[in-house]
């Protein structure tokens, strides 16, 4: 038997899971550690299902497998999710997975339950990227997820939290796994950023005028609602809106029946739209619901005033004079006029990429 045979007979399979496959926080996440993972250690699978294949474009350029689970859909549908479970069964027969990593909650539900049913010894691990329950939904939605989350628990291995508030959650709620906090964070020198001049042309923004920004998936934990009401108090700021999702009719309507069609502006999905975060004299995540967000830290890594409400990780890593209270257009308009008149210097905290990535491949052992 050759060596470079024996080497690969000794490599460890990991399966990556993300829900959907457009681009967001869990799908950097993932493109970030199989990019990095040690080939001649480690064997990698990307699954994710509907969305639209941002992740898997990236992931091709980058020479990673990856397969689309036909039957995964972001929201809950008995007849679907069924279907879904059957086809993660059938891949992980096929694949025997030493490791699969979960992320989001309605694969991290069907891919433990999936590794449960077959009776293997994988090691299945779970990030939460902020705890679904906490979302802004109905009751019965909210304990829905709560009892998916507290349930499946019981079949993962390890649950990584990105926040040290998300750990004491789980904890809290008694979920029956090794809960661990790794906080997410940046390779800052493969990020391309444009200058300001440059990113302004590319966004069509007036070079000379005040611009508060923020990107994120049109989404109701997004809170991008509130920004919104907000730039009604701010009325010498042009309010840039990048990303795309279900809150755009919503999202438009407010804008046009506030008269604001002039002042703020939904860009639609951009890709690598960190790109063009120099373009803003401000940038402000308004959520009511977050895990780490990368947007966040890179922002911070540009040096960029930040605004955020004080969220999942949110505190951890922005200065507690930046933060606002979610859903709080007054304050968060308030807030903004501070950073914007530059009357108190920014002191944020962003964590180090090798130790994230040197935790998280620590657990695959």
């Amino acid at each position: 038997m050759s060596q470079s045979l024996k080497m690969d007979l000794k490599k460890r399979k990991i399966i990556y899971l993300a829900t959907q496959s457009e681009w967001g926080g869990a799908q950097e996440y993932i493109y970030n550690l199989a990019v990095n993972l040690d080939k001649s250690r480690f064997e990698v699978l990307i699954l994710a299902g509907e969305g639209n294949g941002e992740l898997f474009l990236e992931l091709d350029k980058a020479g990673i497998r990856r397969q689309k689970l036909k039957s995964l859909k972001r929201d809950i549908n008995p007849v679907f999710d069924v279907l879904a479970l059957f086809e993660l069964i059938s891949v992980f027969k096929k694949e025997k997975p030493d490791v699969i990593h979960l992320n989001s909650s309605k694969v991290g539900f069907l891919g433990s339950l999936a590794g449960k049913l077959l009776g293997k010894q994988q090691l299945v691990i779970y990030t939460a990227h902020g705890w679904v329950f906490n979302e802004p939904l109905p009751f019965f939605t909210k304990y829905l997820y709560f009892l998916i989350e507290k349930i499946s628990a019981g079949w993962k291995n390890i649950i990584i939290t990105l926040s040290a508030k998300d750990e004491q959650i789980a904890k809290k709620h008694s979920f029956k796994s090794k809960v661990v906090t790794i906080a997410n964070a940046i390779n800052l020198p493969t990020l391309n950023f444009l200058n300001k001049e440059q990113a302004r042309n590319y966004l069509k923004l007036n070079q000379n005028g005040l611009i508060v920004g923020t990107i994120a998936n049109l989404y109701p934990t997004k809170g991008l609602g509130c920004l919104i009401e907000a730039s009604k108090l701010l009325p010498n700021c042009t309010f840039t809106i990048i990303g795309e999702g279900p809150e755009r009719p919503r999202l438009e309507r407010m804008i046009k029946n506030h008269g604001l069609e002039s002042r703020v502006i939904l860009t639609g999905f951009i890709p690598q739209a960190h790109c063009y975060l120099k373009a803003f004299d401000c940038f402000v995540l308004p959520s009511v619901k977050e895990g780490m967000p990368y947007v966040i830290l890179k922002a911070i890594a540009v040096g960029l005033p930040v605004v955020a409400t004080r969220v999942g990780g949110l505190p951890e890593i922005v200065d507690n004079n930046f933060l606002v209270e979610p859903a709080q257009p007054k304050a968060l308009a308030e807030k903004i006029t501070e950073v914007l008149n530059k009357e108190v210097k920014q002191n944020h905290s962003l964590p180090s990429f090798n130790e994230f990535l040197g935790k998280t491949f620590g657990l695959y052992n």
